[in-house]
């Protein structure tokens, strides 16, 4: 993911914004707390470290007991409130290393047209030509999720087509992975932009052959010129929209996140997120790696286990599903290539940043303290973010430094083991093989059976993370662990590089335990141990009693973090809508 200038909030939403800040609800709710003493029992606790125990005891918030049922019941209180598991499981709170909140929350109030929702062209092109009938309260039309590659007929939008659907209204649509993106031409005009306009760096306004724009804009310094010109939501939207999506991550089992360079458009970014995470009354903890453009010269890592500024973020390459990750072969020369993605043959593209200028900017934050993590898909940004680690480590060492390298998707055995080496972190975006699988060979070929190597990256000692990149993909982490572990593809049969397959049990610990250690917080959560914060989720089965592909069918009942019950139903995204009747 890159920096993409989010803005679009649509009328329903406002409305609802409006009405509950006068009912008073611009705050995080918890369950009634009946004292400061919690016994979990009858089910199975999955400590992640130790095995399975039979109770769990939690007092002021901390982890005091956990083992056989008779011994942390003895150590209870008469006044401890029971909390009886009815036979499902009580594990760590998942953490989910590598997500983008702001953008995540300001999305979900676009209008969705991704391949999540819809099955082919006509039921893309019919929602958007609903919602180009409709009224918008910025007087622009902005879709979220256009995705050629997991629909096989979604070919790009003619410019024509674009001012058929809204000849009007400005209308821009956003791909799922946010590269690319299509404008009709009233967007274009309103944001200024001609056939005579200059590319920006590492972005393009494709044309016709006529040398005239063709309403496709390509990588994210070419989007956001266009996004310049939408209308800013208010603050007060933009903040409440990612408190409610922040309450859907604790409803998904999360309670902890990191937050991998705060994308989105808000005036103040870092300043959101601390007013909204820096709080024992927050949903969830977390950790941000901001982008170098939001830092300050003399900024350096700070906060606390609940929020921190830790580190910052690059992209040294783009997408595998828009022509920019960076391997070291060429694409493949198939049609989806060639013509669904328009890239030319034997494409090559070039990595984001100079040797001379990433390494310039590396040295700099990791003197400073920052950790590192860095976006890299393809071998060539792979290698480039190693060189320039092992040259800035071997003249600044510096311990637990915390760098890592993120989503990996053809990362060789000798580049992970390097990696190991340098002390350099993994961390995988495996959505891709369930959501993308069917596709991988006309992009990568031969390539696929070695993508996002997870079981290899084990084998050589790693400490390994499963993230979703949200919005990149929905918040539904056990069908992430199911992937990991079955390898399964949504729209394919068989499976897509099994030997790659982790199993259920490293699958938890990718999404716990070792999320955690890469975020900085393994000493506080990430495992059911004694003296840790009580960041709990209670599951309806065992995952490790249960097929592994019914993985995707675990059913969160509740989250705590210090012990405190989250409540993750209040107004939510999903019911919304709902409050909005009952209103009007």
């Amino acid at each position: 993911m890159k920096t993409i200038k989010i803005v679009a909030v649509t009328t329903c939403t406002l409305v609802v914004l409006f009405a509950m800040t006068l009912l008073g609800l611009f705050t995080y709710s918890v369950w009634p707390s009946f004292g400061n003493e919690l016994l979990f029992s009858n089910g199975h606790i999955l400590t992640i470290n130790h095995g399975v125990a039979e109770a769990l005891l939690v007092k002021d918030g901390r982890i005091v007991a956990v083992g056989s049922k008779a011994t942390v019941e003895s150590q209870a209180s008469s006044d401890a409130e029971i909390v009886d598991l009815n036979g499902g499981s009580l594990m760590p709170g998942l953490v989910e290393p590598h997500t983008h909140p702001i953008a995540t929350a300001l999305l979900s109030a676009t209008v969705d047209v991704s391949g999540f929702t819809h099955q082919n062209r006509a039921e893309v092109m019919a929602t958007l030509e609903d919602a180009a009938g409709g009224f918008s309260p910025n007087g622009w039309v902005i879709a979220f999720g256009w995705d050629p590659v997991m629909l096989a007929d979604l070919e790009a939008p003619t410019l024509a087509e674009l001012d058929a659907l809204s000849p009007d209204k400005p209308l821009l649509i956003l791909t799922q992975m946010m590269h690319d993106a299509y404008a009709n031409s009233a967007a274009l005009a309103a944001a200024g932009i001609d056939r005579y306009t200059p590319h920006p760096v590492g972005g393009e306004f494709l044309k016709d052959a006529a040398g005239e724009l063709n309403g496709t804009i390509r990588e994210v310094s070419a989007i956001n010129m266009i996004f310049d010109a939408v209308p800013k939501p208010p603050n007060m939207a933009v903040t409440l929209l990612t408190q409610r999506k922040l309450q859907a991550y604790a409803k998904a089992g999360y309670t902890s996140m990191g937050i991998l360079g705060p994308v989105g458009r808000s005036d103040d970014p870092l300043g959101l997120l601390a007013g909204l995470l820096d709080s024992d009354q927050a949903p969830l903890r977390a950790q941000t790696w901001a982008l170098p453009t939001q830092l300050n010269s003399t900024d350096v890592p700070a906060g606390n286990n609940r929020y921190g500024l830790r580190g910052v973020k690059f992209w040294m390459d783009g997408s595998p599903f828009a022509g920019g990750a960076a391997w070291e072969q060429p694409y493949e020369n198939s049609e989806l290539v060639l013509k669904r993605l328009e890239l030319p043959k034997f494409h090559k593209p070039k990595l984001n940043f100079s040797t001379e200028i990433f390494e310039k900017q590396f040295v700099d934050f990791h003197r400073r303290g920052f950790a590192i993590a860095v976006h890299a898909q393809g071998e060539r940004a792979v290698d480039e973010v190693l060189n320039v680690a092992e040259r800035v480590l071997s003249s600044h060492p510096r311990a637990g430094h915390g760098h890592r390298l993120e989503h990996n998707a053809l990362i060789t055995p000798q580049q992970i083991s390097r990696a190991k080496r340098l002390g350099i972190a993994l961390s995988f975006f495996v959505d891709h093989v369930w959501f993308y699988g069917h596709r991988l060979p006309e992009l990568i070929g031969t390539r696929t059976f070695r993508y996002m190597p997870l079981a290899e990256a084990r084998k050589q000692g790693h400490r390994i993370s499963l993230h979703g990149d949200h919005p990149a993909t929905p918040i539904e982490p056990f069908r992430s662990l199911m992937t990991a572990v079955t390898r399964t593809m949504r729209s394919a049969e068989g499976k897509l590089g099994q030997r790659q397959a982790l199993t259920v049990e490293e699958g938890l610990r990718a999404i716990t335990i070792n999320a955690a250690w890469q975020l900085g917080l393994d000493a506080e959560v990430g495992s059911l141990e004694e003296g840790k914060a009580a960041d709990l989720v209670w599951l309806d089965r065992n995952p490790l009693l249960i097929p592994p592909d019914e993985l995707d069918i675990i059913q969160v009942k509740a989250t705590w973090v210090d012990g405190k019950r989250i409540d993750t139903g209040l107004f939510s995204q999903r019911n919304i809508g709902v409050f909005l009747n009952t209103l009007f």
